[in-house]
């Protein structure tokens, strides 16, 4: 097959995949609606607010995720990290980020390596809405390029490659029924728990 055949064949997509797309398509939109981005930003105080509430549910999810069991898959149990952006970010805005380390009851289950898939699924993925959100909060509030916008643009990482690296993980390994059902859950789980998590730290602010 011709260089140029192969470039113009569709790509193949794995199940595990296809099932974490059909599986949480309404989460994610539901998400997108409750946090309102890029539109609720219309100041710096409201962009310290959303990084606020977003470190909020990000940090309990890596830090869990990173002690997840990733057993039979060849991935960085810390792929895609951001954490330390938002934390960035928010320094960049002279705002002392919270501590941390703390998390409300009913957090995602990370137990098994599909579960985790699910989980690390909705956190890369976020990469590709932030790099939309970015442009428009900078014009709107006068920044620099990834000025407080670092989290966004996931600057100094390389998301592109991350979640190749992801899917092909997932293209290299076979899932049963179950753990495709498994998966999706999770992902849905952890939808959830970022629209609840910021929700529940924006209305304090």
């Amino acid at each position: 097959m011709s260089e140029q055949a192969r470039r113009a064949r569709p790509e193949a997509v794995s199940p595990m995949l296809a099932a974490l797309r059909a599986g949480t398509r309404d989460h994610h939109l539901a998400l997108e609606r409750d946090l309102g981005l890029p539109g609720r930003i219309r100041t710096r105080a409201d962009l310290a607010a959303v990084l606020t509430a977003l470190l909020g549910a990000w940090e309990p999810l890596e830090r869990d995720l990173a002690a997840a069991d990733w057993s039979g898959l060849r991935l960085d149990p810390r792929l895609g990290a951001a954490t330390g952006l938002l934390r960035a970010d928010l320094a960049a805005l002279g705002v002392a980020p919270p501590a941390g380390g703390g998390r409300e009851d009913g957090g995602v289950r990370f137990d098994t390596p599909a579960r985790a898939v699910g989980g690390r699924y909705v956190l890369l993925g976020s990469a590709l809405g932030g790099s939309v959100i970015a442009p428009v909060v900078e014009r709107r509030l006068g920044l620099a390029e990834g000025e407080a916008t670092g989290f966004f643009r996931r600057s100094g990482r390389a998301p592109g490659r991350d979640w190749r690296d992801f899917r092909v993980a997932l293209t290299a390994r076979e899932w049963s029924p179950a753990e495709l059902a498994e998966a999706a859950e999770a992902a849905r789980a952890t939808f959830t728990f970022v629209g609840r998590t910021a929700a529940r730290i924006l209305r304090a602010a």
